[in-house]
């Protein structure tokens, strides 16, 4: 089928448009295939209403608009078209009369297509041609065209923003590393570094494992690990101390650091779901940046045990701390920050206010309760600890862990579910399709490029953008489920463009 919007009133009035894409977005804002940007049409919302190619039909959704959404002067939350139905933006707002027909199925990948004005548009090269220049245009009436990434100069400001006042951060952090030498000894200092670096190395293996289809940029988990390793332990250490002394040491184990250290490790969490958004998809990026944050704590954190046990009890005591801390417990920070993690996830993903604002807070304080329970634990000597060990914290971790791999076995589904119309598209192959959505695939796939570096880089370029735009059709799909807004909007387009331009590289 294939839909014709033929302006009735408003800017629009006397042209006509068609449809062949997923959807088309309607509204004021710049991410709009049709834009209303008439003085006469402020009554149309930023995001009005979108249209969805649907097996069954086009279906008209209303994005939460101010002014509402009209079929045939009826106002509809969502509704099926109907050869002949008017559809209004607003009351009284401006007109689009939709006409379906049948058609032929498409030709190999192309943009939507607009009878006039022509817009620039991207497709499929033909053989043996170089790969196309995408040129972006803005989407108003006189020039309906792609979103042009290049103006998301106000995000981009305030990404770099975030980016330095971490670095920033880092830098202090790493004035309170240099007092811990001072502290130590440096020959102390750097024994205890290593026994606790070196371990690090193979926990965040297994973070980044979680995270294959999607990996998340390498600065952008150096930052978190730095987050905790060097703002949140700052902060706590100074807090716990203060709290230690006022009170006790084994009220600030049970009360201060549960608080504080959950708090500050839990903020940088929320601070990467909040600036980062495009890098951060889901409830498994959420566990993955959580746990970096987790992990960056918990190393900083055993240098200073492991270089005062060395200090104190020499070789016995390093040994003997390092099985309770590292053997033991390498999980601990990561289970309890994971739940912050996991709220945060979930407010990424949901559409629902309430939950957006609930849910890290929930995740905060599941991650208090088992800090708490932990230290509690660990500070019981003997078989006691040991028993509650394993029938408590052990099966924690086996169902947090388990959580974890549906999670991610679960955005693999997404990602064949949702790419599965680029195939029918013609943008990408059935066998592209497989290998973007098998961790062997991928991986074979990669490896057999080792020694062309172009080639290399061009398919890993092709799998990051293919998996991007999956998870950005995700987004869409259940934002329209819930007649909200997405960010995804603006990217699926620099996206298609991407793998367009890719795919004759890869081989």
């Amino acid at each position: 089928m294939k839909l014709r919007l033929i302006g009735l009133r408003g800017s629009f009035a006397g042209r006509e448009y068609e449809l062949e894409q997923e959807w088309m977005l309607l509204g004021r804002g710049e991410d709009c295939a049709l834009r209303f940007a008439g003085q006469d049409e402020i009554i149309v919302s930023g995001r009005h209403a979108m249209i969805l190619a649907r097996p069954d039909g086009f279906y008209l959704v209303d994005q939460q608009s101010t002014n509402g959404t009209y079929v045939n002067q009826v106002r509809v939350a969502q509704a099926r078209l109907k050869s002949g139905d008017v559809i209004e933006l607003g009351w009284p707002g401006p007109q689009l009369q939709a006409v379906i027909e049948e058609t032929v199925p498409a030709p190999p990948y192309q943009a939507a297509r607009i009878e006039a004005p022509p817009p620039p548009a991207f497709a499929p090269p033909p053989a043996a041609a170089a790969p196309p220049q995408v040129q972006w245009a803005r989407g108003t009436a006189d020039n309906l065209g792609l979103y042009n990434p290049d103006r998301d100069q106000g995000k981009a400001a305030r990404s770099l923003g975030i980016g330095l006042a971490l670095m920033i951060a880092a830098v202090i952090g790493l004035i309170i590393v240099g007092l811990t030498v001072v502290e130590l000894g440096p020959v102390t200092a750097l024994v205890s570094g290593i026994v606790a670096f070196i371990p690090a190395v193979f926990y965040l293996m297994i973070l980044l494992w979680l995270d294959r289809y999607d990996p998340e940029p390498a600065w952008l988990l150096a930052s978190a690990f730095a987050w905790g390793g060097l703002v949140a332990i700052l902060i706590s250490s100074i807090i716990n101390s203060i709290f230690g002394v006022i009170t006790s040491e084994n009220l600030a184990a049970v009360i201060s650091a549960p608080i504080i250290e959950e708090g500050t490790k839990g903020l940088g969490v929320l601070l990467i779901a909040l600036a980062f958004r495009r890098e951060f998809d889901s409830v498994v990026d959420g566990i993955v940046y959580a746990g970096v944050v987790a992990l960056g704590f918990a190393t900083v954190e055993n240098v200073s045990y492991y270089g005062r046990s060395l200090n104190e009890n020499g070789l016995a005591g390093l040994v003997g701390t390092f099985f309770v801390r590292g053997v033991l417990s390498p999980f601990a920070h990561v289970l309890f920050t994971g739940m912050t993690g996991i709220g945060c996830g979930i407010a990424r993903e949901t559409h629902k206010k309430a939950l957006r604002v609930a849910m890290p807070i929930v995740g905060y304080v599941a991650a208090m309760m088992l800090h708490a329970l932990w230290n509690g634990i660990a500070s019981i000597n003997g078989r006691i600890f040991l028993l509650m060990y394993f029938v408590v914290l052990v099966p924690l971790f086996h169902v947090f862990v388990g959580t974890a791999i549906y999670l991610a076995r679960r955005e693999g589904r997404i990602l064949r579910e949702m790419l599965a119309r680029e195939v029918g598209r013609g943008l990408i192959t059935e066998d592209q399709l497989k290998i973007a959505s098998s961790v062997i695939g991928r991986w074979s796939w990669l490896t057999s490029a080792m020694g062309n570096n172009q080639l290399f880089s061009a398919r890993r370029r092709f799998l990051r953008a293919v998996t991007k735009l999956g998870l950005c059709h995700w987004h869409v799909a259940r934002a329209a489920a819930a007649q909200a807004g997405t960010q995804s909007f603006t990217l699926i387009p620099k996206l298609q463009a991407e793998v367009l331009g890719l795919r004759d590289q890869v081989g």
